[in-house]
């Protein structure tokens, strides 16, 4: 008796996702495709490393270009907001 509830219940919800109608395409919607570089303004990266990211899969810049940059990011990001050590600011913490 469980298995024959199992069944229609996975059942129905194959038949629902089958079936689910998605709502059709506004003309706003087509008019916010894709920019001049191709990347749809949907889907554009919105960090600078998403937007190395994007570079490189699309072929733009080379691996080594890649980890450079990372590199140089992550150095300013540590002078811009350097990270100390938990519990190295404590009085009886070892030197």
């Amino acid at each position: 008796m469980a298995t024959l509830i199992i069944l229609v219940v996975l059942l129905i919800i194959t038949i629902t996702v089958v079936f689910w109608r998605t709502p059709d395409a506004t003309p706003s919607d087509e008019a916010a495709g894709a920019g001049d570089d191709g990347v749809s303004r949907e889907t554009a990266p919105t960090t600078l490393e998403g937007a190395l990211v994007t570079q490189l899969l699309q072929g733009g810049i080379s691996r080594a270009q890649y980890q450079q940059a990372l590199s140089r990011l992550a150095a300013r990001d540590d002078e811009r907001n350097p990270m100390s050590v938990p519990g190295s600011d404590r009085p009886d913490a070892a030197a």
